[in-house]
């Protein structure tokens, strides 16, 4: 008897090994995802500009620096004797406005050099409702708490992204013309909104994909959404607020993403790095025990070897510091 469905996983034209480099960027997701490569040692740039839900101030900030464009200035923000960005999340602010524009320039230029040499471009969608400021209607990334008339709020069509997708993809294709492209629809509930509005909200973004992964052979989508939604259909996956998928949860989706995007060699990687971990992060009673000096000697030579493949050398280290 079958207690689930199975959502089907797309053959995907590509894979990655540990050679390859990822970007990946969007809502907090996609900041898990890239969490998970990078603890098995993937090259994986994350969320540079910090979290971002909508799918349109991000592609515009990735257009923007792939075409060396300068920083909007009406964008500024002053908050609490400290500068913020409305293109940004509240994690990236400065003390002055020249500060700021100085750090986002230098982000911006980060953010070219990572997509030029990625393989592969994750982009997580969390919601299809925009704010922009309702002096000029600019769209904007975050409303850094401020007050509610300062916005307008309005939900994108699927066409509305798919066009600054367009214009994204274009810039993206002179600059890195071997890039694959992964869309994500993030399966954590924007219930602020309204259990109906974010299930319209979801609607638009899964509509956006789907349209954007059908007009380009590179772009394709993984059903991270669906797999949450409709293979973990219980809350014991969720966190205590109900929204955001736990551990278990999001460990199960890594491996779903594995099976069907790594390469069989890094999978094998992946599975040595387990256990060298779980070595790792063994306490004994007494460390300076005989047997748990040989323990970490065996344990060493594992990292040493697997450091050919992989870089190590902060676990190297650790073992090296912890034999006496």
């Amino acid at each position: 008897m079958t207690w689930q469905i199975q959502v089907p996983i797309p053959k995907y034209t590509f894979n990655l090994s540990h050679s390859d480099k990822v970007f990946s960027v969007g809502s907090c997701f996609a900041q898990h995802m890239a969490d998970r490569l990078l603890h098995y040692k993937f090259s994986c740039t994350s969320n540079p500009y910090g979290t971002l839900f909508h799918p349109i101030p991000l592609l515009q900030n990735l257009t923007d620096a792939l075409k060396g464009l300068e920083i909007d200035e009406e964008l500024f923000l002053e908050r609490e004797d400290a500068m913020f960005h409305y293109s940004c999340h509240s994690s990236i602010w400065a003390e002055s406005k020249g500060e700021l524009k100085n750090k986002l320039q230098d982000l911006q230029a980060s953010v070219v050099k990572d997509l030029k040499e990625s393989k592969l471009l994750i982009l997580t969608f969390g919601t299809g409702f925009l704010y922009q400021l309702a002096t000029s209607t600019k769209a904007v990334a975050n409303c850094h708490k401020q007050p509610k008339n300062t916005f307008t709020k309005g939900l994108s069509s699927p066409q509305e992204i798919q066009a600054i997708f367009q214009s994204f993809y274009t810039e993206l294709k002179k600059q890195n013309p071997e890039i694959q492209i992964l869309l994500t629809v993030s399966p954590v509930r924007h219930i602020r909104d309204g259990v109906h509005n974010n299930n319209v909200s979801k609607s638009a973004l899964l509509l956006a994909c789907e349209e954007i992964q059908n007009s380009f052979e590179d772009v394709h989508y993984f059903p991270a959404y669906e797999i949450v939604l409709d293979e973990l259909r219980d809350y014991r996956f969720f966190e205590k607020d109900r929204v955001h998928p736990n551990e278990e949860a999001r460990e199960y989706v890594w491996e779903k993403f594995s099976e069907a995007l790594l390469k069989p060699t890094s999978l094998l990687i992946n599975k040595d790095l387990d256990k060298l971990f779980s070595s790792i992060n063994h306490r004994a009673f007494r460390e300076e025990s005989v047997a748990h000096q040989q323990f970490l000697k065996k344990t060493l030579d594992l990292a040493l070897e697997l450091n050919e493949k992989v870089d190590l050398s902060i676990e190297i280290k650790d073992l090296k510091s912890r034999l006496h």
